[in-house]
């Protein structure tokens, strides 16, 4: 297996999880960096020197691959790029990013046996597939809420990749699913959001479908749902309004990047870290109408993203031959089972007819 991006933070967690288990090759620009990395692994895998934007470096490095894993960064910037390169060697593609604009670069152009999966991190990714845990004890769901947030700081590509997104096929502020349709969020402010499942009362929750949710949605033909982001700090919100409002092609200046990494710093500076998934749920169930929530909370969103990459690596055999999106060809329980194996830290609710086999928290241990 190829790992491009190795030694980033997604990548470093993909490969601690992977060296012990398969066969693997590390890539990234430079190759110092890798060569520490696969120390501290054991020197169990093999290190290339990899330059994306070199096709040759590209292809060399994919090649007798199985499976290349894209881990780097900026995925808006990366686009079907590296896709192209594994593809055109004879491999199965895996990308913790891609999503919608890659997905369409790509429909129609996998050769047949080949298994392209994308969006297969946290978010997109965990996010889509865990409210299907939820739903699929329900015979109808009326109505789903699922809410994304958190505090952490964000890495120099991370931030660039999230003001990419905007406007390019991620989703839509202020916007909501009706009876199959994309409409307008009845949620037109901010939101003070009061939960037991959240650290702090009154989280300003932002109205915002993304196209996962949007397939979500119609996958399990909800009669209503709707997504919110939950930004607790303030900064990194009140930052990003004002990004929002320049044009587009000025929103991912490096000024506005630096300036999102620190408002997210700002936004977590003597606070402990986390990023939090949360769904909500009224329809039918066992013959009567119910209500049910579950959430996950996890410390670390890179390390959360690379267990569920790893996840699908070590599965990859058992995805289905074509392109698909992580969320909606992984098996939920199994999926969140492992996690918690990886991630012991990760709390996770979930009612107790869900059927999952959930980790017990030990008293005592961080």
């Amino acid at each position: 297996m190829g790992l491009v991006g190795a030694y980033g933070s997604v990548g470093r967690q993909v490969a601690q999880l992977l060296a012990p288990r398969v066969a693997l090759r590390l890539g990234g620009r430079d190759r110092q960096q890798a060569e520490q990395l696969n120390r501290r692994l054991g020197a169990r895998a093999e290190v290339r020197a990899l330059d994306l934007w070199d096709s040759q470096s590209l292809a060399d490095f994919c090649a007798g691959c199985a499976l290349v894993i894209n881990c780097a960064g900026p995925s808006y910037r990366i686009l079907d790029r590296v896709a192209r390169a594994a593809l055109a060697a004879g491999a199965d593609y895996l990308d913790v990013g891609g999503d919608d604009p890659v997905h369409e670069r790509l429909s129609g152009q996998v050769p047949a046996g080949r298994r392209v999966l994308l969006s297969a991190g946290m978010l997109p990714g965990l996010s889509g597939l865990f409210p299907r845990l939820l739903a699929q004890s329900f015979q109808r769901v009326d109505a789903m809420r699922c809410y994304a947030g958190g505090l952490g700081r964000l890495s120099a590509t991370a931030a660039e990749d999230f003001l990419l997104s905007l406007g390019n096929g991620f989703g839509q502020a202020q916007c909501a699913f009706s009876q199959g349709q994309q409409v307008r969020s009845s949620a037109s402010t901010p939101q003070p959001l009061e939960r037991p499942w959240l650290a702090v009362s009154g989280v300003p929750a932002y109205a915002y479908l993304s196209c996962e949710q949007l397939r979500l949605f119609r996958d399990l033909q909800v009669g209503h749902g709707q997504g919110f982001n939950l930004f607790e700090g303030g900064q990194l919100a009140a930052t990003l309004q004002r990004i929002q409002g320049l044009a587009p092609q000025a929103r991912d200046a490096a000024q506005n990047v630096a300036a999102l990494v620190q408002a997210s710093a700002l936004d977590v500076a003597g606070r402990q870290p986390y990023q939090l998934l949360a769904v909500e749920i009224e329809g039918l169930r066992d013959g009567r109408e119910q209500h049910a929530c579950a959430w996950l909370r996890a410390s670390d969103g890179s390390r959360l993203t690379g267990s569920v990459a790893a996840f699908c690596a070590l599965h990859w055999a058992q995805w289905p031959a074509g392109l698909h999106y992580a969320a909606q060809v992984l098996d939920p329980a199994a999926c969140l089972e492992q996690l918690q194996r990886w991630l012991p830290d990760t709390r996770v609710q979930l009612p107790d007819f869900s059927g999952v086999a959930l980790a017990e928290a030990e008293e005592g241990v961080l």
